[in-house]
C-alpha cells in the first residue's frame, strides 16, 4: 500500500512538473509573440511616421528657396540645410539632406579636386592617378589609354567586364573600375555620387572636401563655423577664398538631393534614403524619386 501510494506521488510529482514546464513554454511564446506583434506595430508607425515626414519635406521643397534662413516664418526653413548636417523635422524623425552639388560627381567632376580629396582621406598619389585615369577611360568611348589607365585589353587581362565606354549608370559601378576598391564603399559614397551634376557648390560641400579644395584647415573650419550659423553667403564665401561663380563653381543648391529621414522608438530604428529630384516650374514631374533604400548603412 505505502509502495502503490509512494508510486503515485512521484507520478503527481511528475504530471505537476510537465504541466509546470509546460506553462512557463507556452507563457514565454506568448510572450515572444505578443514582443514580435509589438515589434511590428511600432515599425509600421515609424513607416507611416517616416511616410508623412517626407510628404512634408517634398512640399517645403516644392514652396521654398533651396537655402536656410534663419529669419524666415517657416520653422522648418529656419532649421534645414543641404549639406548633410541632422536637423529635427519634427518630435518623430531627424532628416539629412546632402545637396548633390555639394559632392563630386564621378561623370563630371574637377579630377584635380578629386585627387586633393583621395589625398586627404590616406589614398596614395600612384593608386589615386591610376584611379583616376582608368575612371576617364572608363567613361570615354576611344580605346586611347591615359598613363595610369585602363581600357579593354586591361579588363579582358583580368576576365573582367568593361569599360562602359560610357557615364556610370549606378554607384557600385566604382567597384568596377580598376583601383575603385582604394576605397570603401561606404566612403565613396560620403563624398561622391554616379548622378549628373551641372556645377560643383562648395557651400553644401562635406568639410573634407572644403579642406581639400582651399587646402587651409583655418579658413575651411571658419567656413564651416559661418554655415552653421547660417551666416554664409556666397558673397562671403568669395570674399573669404576668392572663389567665385565660373563654369564649373555654382553656389545655388541644385536640384538634386539626398535625402534621410530617420524615425525611433526605444531600440528600434527606420531609416529611409532616396534621391529627389525637385523641378517645382515643371508642370508634368515636378518631383522625380529615385534610389530608395530602407535601413541601408
Amino acid at each position: 500500500m505505502l509502495r502503490n501510494k509512494g508510486i503515485a506521488l512521484i507520478q503527481v510529482l511528475i504530471i505537476t512538473m510537465v504541466l509546470t514546464i509546460l506553462g512557463l513554454f507556452i507563457t514565454q511564446s506568448i510572450r515572444g509573440q505578443v514582443n514580435t506583434a509589438l515589434k511590428i506595430q511600432t515599425n509600421v508607425d515609424l513607416g507611416l511616421k517616416i511616410e508623412t515626414a517626407e510628404a512634408i519635406l517634398i512640399q517645403e521643397l516644392l514652396t521654398n528657396i533651396r537655402y536656410a534662413d534663419k529669419d524666415s516664418e517657416n520653422a522648418l526653413v529656419k532649421r534645414w540645410n543641404f549639406y548633410g548636417e541632422p536637423f529635427q523635422l519634427n518630435d518623430y524623425v531627424m532628416v539629412k539632406m546632402q545637396d548633390l552639388n555639394g559632392l563630386l560627381s564621378f561623370n563630371v567632376m574637377s579630377h584635380s579636386l578629386a585627387a586633393s580629396l583621395l589625398a586627404e582621406l590616406g589614398v596614395e598619389d600612384h593608386p589615386a592617378r591610376t584611379f583616376l585615369d582608368s575612371l576617364k577611360d572608363w567613361i570615354d568611348k576611344d580605346d586611347l589609354k591615359y598613363i595610369n589607365g585602363a581600357e579593354k585589353n586591361y579588363y579582358r587581362r583580368m576576365n573582367l567586364v568593361g569599360p562602359r565606354d560610357g557615364q556610370l549608370q549606378t554607384f557600385n559601378e566604382v567597384l568596377s573600375i580598376k583601383m575603385g576598391d582604394i576605397l570603401p564603399l561606404e566612403t565613396w559614397a560620403l563624398y561622391f555620387t554616379e548622378q549628373l551634376t551641372t556645377s560643383f557648390n562648395p557651400l553644401n560641400a562635406p568639410p573634407l572636401i572644403l579642406k581639400a579644395l582651399l587646402q587651409d584647415q583655418s579658413r575651411t573650419d571658419d567656413i564651416i563655423a559661418m554655415r552653421n550659423s547660417k551666416e554664409l553667403s556666397p558673397l562671403r564665401f568669395t570674399q573669404m577664398t576668392g572663389i567665385d561663380n565660373d563654369e564649373y563653381f555654382n553656389f545655388a543648391t541644385g536640384r538634386k538631393i539626398k535625402v534621410e529621414l530617420l524615425a525611433e522608438s526605444g531600440n528600434i530604428h527606420l531609416k529611409k534614403q532616396f534621391v529627389v529630384e525637385v523641378k517645382p516650374y515643371d508642370p508634368k514631374r515636378p518631383v522625380i524619386i529615385t534610389d530608395v533604400s530602407w535601413n541601408k548603412k
